[in-house]
């Protein structure tokens, strides 16, 4: 049995002995009942979808270092603290499919595939995200390698969306 499982069984446990069932523990995460059933079939599951499950049940997740371990720390038995990854560009969000080969991309390179895409989806994402100006310096770059056509098409999108920008503040 992996660890997620053999956490996410102390989670079901604890919920069922609050008298909460899947779909009412899955509510009160914050996440789709699909998506702990989904975790439960699989035996996998992500670190912020088991902390809001153990969050909902009353549990902590930490981790502890061991007692004889000569590395850890002088305060043996204090939980370490899991420092958050800093925030990703949603651009890199597998459903864009713009960061599959490469999850460390920068955000330069996430915007420049968006604009190459010409997608207004994905334009308006990156705008949103990282600003105009960010995207229109990364545009200067991209224009030159584009075909004339799909060069005007994505202009015309970027004027779009920052007119819209502009209304939206009026």
């Amino acid at each position: 049995m992996s660890i997620s499982q053999a956490l996410l069984e102390t989670v079901l446990r604890t919920a069922q002995d609050h008298g909460l069932d899947q779909s009412q523990l899955a509510r009160r995460a914050g996440l789709r009942a699909e998506t702990l059933s989904r975790a439960k079939r699989r035996g996998t599951i992500d670190l912020s979808s088991l902390q809001a499950l153990a969050e909902a049940v009353d549990l902590r997740l930490a981790l502890i270092p061991n007692a004889g371990e000569p590395s850890a720390p002088a305060d043996i038995g204090a939980p370490l603290t899991l420092r958050e990854p800093p925030p990703r560009s949603p651009l890199a969000a597998p459903q864009w499919g713009l960061a599959w080969s490469n999850p460390e991309v920068s955000d330069e390179v996430l915007i420049r595939k968006a604009l190459s895409h010409g997608n207004f989806d994905l334009i308006l994402e990156a705008v949103a995200a990282h600003g105009l100006e960010p995207v229109r310096r990364q545009w200067a770059q991209v224009a030159r390698t584009l075909p004339l056509r799909a060069r005007k098409e994505v202009e015309r999108k970027l004027r779009n969306i920052e007119k819209g920008m502009a209304h939206a503040e009026t």
